[in-house]
């Protein structure tokens, strides 16, 4: 059993950059949650991440850092390829962790990282923070209750236009960079949570000149008849939404759909029911809540985003790339 170290939900944070800064500042909205730990490769850049939080604990040194007894959960934000190593150090310690997207560069890695938490019985979640948000919920519901009937087709397409954002992690190999690994984990987790595990992959991309894919498109096929039409790239703003169609009607998710956003239900006869979004922030304490209730209660994984569903949706990535001949080696 993890033991708390107070009525307060205590993080670690791994890395100091974006995402680390977005997780933070969202969590800030929580009464309970504060960050009393930092850790990054330079005990300055740490310094300065603890600097305007407050009793934030700056470390440089990875053992030094689990083993910090304030700490109920780690949160690790560092570039992809970094992922395993910093999660099983953390697991094997006996930290939670929650890992932000992609989960692991491979299926060997996430397989080894749900394999650790499984044998120190701590809990692992997959940091895909769409899953975990009030309108995916509703989406899931609406889904079950079969609104638009038996699913027949999904599009969704993630583009940013990153041509003149300098960060190495996106558009250097070694860090496992490119638009598949850091935007296409998006519309295909999105795509595994409405249909499963594709039959078939067909998939095309574009390449940077450093070999990393600057777009991918991407079709699945479903033993059930269904397709799903996705996209990605860092080339293009695109208009990041999602429609889920079926035999009764659609759903159509505005953009941004992976983030908090409205949606709406169109029936075959005209109908139109529409969700608005009223959440304030940008949705990533959502993950955190889950972390704090799986820690309290014991539990390994998430019920948004069970392990058997991270593997799958690596497990997919991996045929993506050798689809499209992007290797890591």
């Amino acid at each position: 059993m993890i033991k708390m170290s107070s009525g307060t939900f205590n993080w670690g944070i791994i890395g100091t950059g974006g995402i680390a800064n977005a997780f933070c500042d969202d969590i800030s909205r929580l009464s309970n949650h504060r960050v009393s730990a930092v850790l990054s490769r330079s005990i300055e850049n740490a310094k300065k991440f603890a600097t305007d939080r407050k009793d934030c604990n700056p470390y440089d040194n990875n053992i030094a850092f689990v083993n910090d007894e304030k700490i109920d959960a780690v949160y690790v934000a560092t570039p992809n390829t970094l992922h395993c190593q910093q999660s099983i150090l953390a697991i094997q310690s006996k930290k939670p962790v929650l890992c932000e997207k992609p989960f692991a560069m491979n299926y060997d890695e996430a397989f080894s990282m749900i394999s650790a938490s499984k044998q120190y019985s701590t809990t692992l979640l997959d940091g895909m923070w769409m899953r975990y948000l009030p309108h995916i919920k509703i989406l899931k519901r609406l889904l079950s209750e079969e609104k638009i009937g038996n699913i027949e087709s999904v599009y969704a397409c993630h583009g940013q236009n990153l041509r003149c954002y300098p960060n190495p992690r996106l558009w250097t190999k070694n860090l496992g960079g490119g638009s598949l690994l850091d935007l296409g984990i998006y519309v295909i987790s999105f795509s595994h949570m409405i249909l499963g595990k594709p039959e078939k992959i067909f998939a095309e991309s574009v390449f940077t000149e450093k070999n990393v894919d600057a777009k991918t498109s991407m079709i699945f096929q479903y033993a059930n008849g269904a397709i799903a039409n996705l996209s990605c790239s860092m080339y293009d703003t695109q208009p990041n939404r999602a429609v889920i169609a079926g035999t009764k009607g659609f759903i159509e998710i505005d953009p941004t759909f992976y983030a908090p956003t409205s949606m709406k239900l169109c029936t075959n006869e005209g109908e139109i029911s529409i969700y608005k979004n009223e959440y304030e922030g940008h949705g990533l304490r959502e993950q955190a809540i889950e972390m704090e209730y799986c820690v309290k209660n014991n539990l390994n994984e998430s019920s948004n985003m069970l392990h058997r569903e991270s593997l799958e949706v690596i497990e997919i990535m991996d045929k993506v790339r050798t689809e499209i001949g992007l290797s890591f080696k």
